[in-house]
């Protein structure tokens, strides 16, 4: 038998629309929602003939908001530039080398300030699976409509906030558990984790969470109520009015809203135009234009004789216009100029060229500021890029012969700054 393709799923369905069914892989179960069944599997491959047969007697395809969290996947707070997901991909790729592998899945929360800088979750598999997986699923007529890590689905549930805006969710089972956190006056994080001692972990984790504010928001979902009952020991309910603790079939099972460009979606997005669409549109298109084409012919006499006015009109409106367009000839000059330095500004226009023309891979601009002479450059250097690159490439940017004149001054974290003016 031939594997699977890794290639995202090429099937096409016409059905109904309707809400994809919320499934959670969960190390090596699927979790489903509004009950307490699970089914076990024993790889990624063995896992989706597991959930083809769940669904066996659905009508096909059956759309799934895919949950994805094997043992194997990372959530890692990060510092990184204010950028999107290709930013992000060249500036971490020296301490992330999967980021740039087109076989691993991968997302990050979205970006925000911390102190003076940026900072981010990324979500990363450790080896690759996702991808066969929700090819495979397609095959079995189960379509993956998004796929989300676990953290980024918990960060989505709670339906009130507090009021110092602190979140903590957590999804726990026997012998695993996630846990995403963000207080009030620190970063976001997400904790795992696995093995016997989990239950205990978490409550210890918990109990220091509740010494420091014994009020503090805290949802926890539980998958069974043995493990809820095991956490009472460590964390009980009377005691921490904070604490709301619900089965994690009940979380599944709520309208929880996750954008579609959201950046810690794991599955790359479809283009709007497939070859399939396009094959379809062009039998419409061809089926179409065959029944206008009498029509058409009958109305060609007419429509010839309205061209020939139309044209007569446009040739009188450009000759008008040519007069007016040369006229402008001078000051778009003037502007072109204006925009080279020439005699009235700084040669902005030759500056943006000559740093299109020498900026190297290992470099990553975040912003670039111009106020008069003054020029302000800040960016990222690439964790593994040689130490002097950042000196190379300030030395080819402003030689000796420049109109401007740049001064490199590192940071903290890769981050660096450029200060100069330009010449009178």
């Amino acid at each position: 038998m031939q594997p699977p393709s890794t290639a995202s799923p090429t099937f096409m369905y016409i059905s109904r629309p309707s809400d994809p069914n919320t499934v959670l892989l969960w190390g090596d179960r699927w979790w489903f929602a509004g009950t307490g069944v699970s089914c076990e599997f024993t790889s990624l491959a063995h896992a989706a003939e597991v959930l083809a047969a769940h669904y066996a007697d659905e009508p096909k395809p059956v759309r799934l908001r895919l949950l994805y969290q094997p043992d194997g996947f990372e959530s890692v707070a990060v510092a990184c530039p204010h950028g999107d997901r290709a930013t992000l991909a060249a500036a971490l790729a020296g301490e992330f080398p999967t980021l740039t592998d087109p076989d691993h899945a991968w997302g990050h929360e979205p970006v925000l300030p911390v102190g003076n800088g940026f900072s981010t979750l990324l979500h990363i598999e450790a080896q690759p699976g996702l991808f066969s997986l929700s090819a495979r699923l397609a095959h079995l007529g189960l379509a993956v409509d998004s796929a989300w890590p676990l953290a980024t689905f918990l960060h989505a549930l709670p339906e009130e906030w507090s009021e110092s805006g602190a979140v903590t969710v957590v999804a726990l089972q026997a012998e695993r558990a996630v846990a995403y956190r963000h207080p009030a006056d620190a970063g976001r994080t997400v904790q795992l984790w696995h093995g016997d001692t989990t239950v205990a972990e978490v409550g210890h984790w918990l109990a220091g969470i509740f010494a420091q504010n014994a009020e503090e928001p805290v949802l926890l979902f539980c998958t069974d109520d043995e493990v809820a009952a095991a956490l009472d020991a460590y964390a009980p309910l009377d005691r921490h009015p904070g604490l709301d603790r619900l089965p994690l079939t009940d979380a599944l099972a709520r309208q929880v809203m996750l954008p579609r460009y959201h950046p810690a979606q794991l599955l790359p997005r479809q283009p709007m135009v497939t070859a399939q669409r396009a094959v379809i549109a062009a039998s419409l298109a061809f089926l179409f234009f065959a029944g206008w084409t009498g029509a058409v012919y009958a109305r060609e006499s007419i429509a010839s004789r309205a061209e020939t006015e139309q044209r007569q009109a446009r040739l009188v409106a450009l000759r008008a216009e040519v007069g007016h367009l040369r006229n402008n000839a001078t000051e778009i000059a003037s502007l072109r100029a204006a925009l080279d330095g020439g005699s009235v500004g700084p040669p902005c226009g030759s500056f943006l060229t000559k740093i299109a023309t020498t900026l190297p891979p290992e470099i990553v601009i975040a912003s670039l500021r111009t106020s008069g002479r003054n020029i302000v450059l800040d960016g990222w250097l690439n964790p593994s890029a040689p130490a002097t690159v950042l000196d190379n490439w300030r030395a080819r940017l402003a030689p000796a012969d420049a109109s401007w004149t740049l001064v490199a001054k590192p940071g903290v974290g890769g981050a660096f700054n450029l200060t100069g003016a330009f010449r009178l």
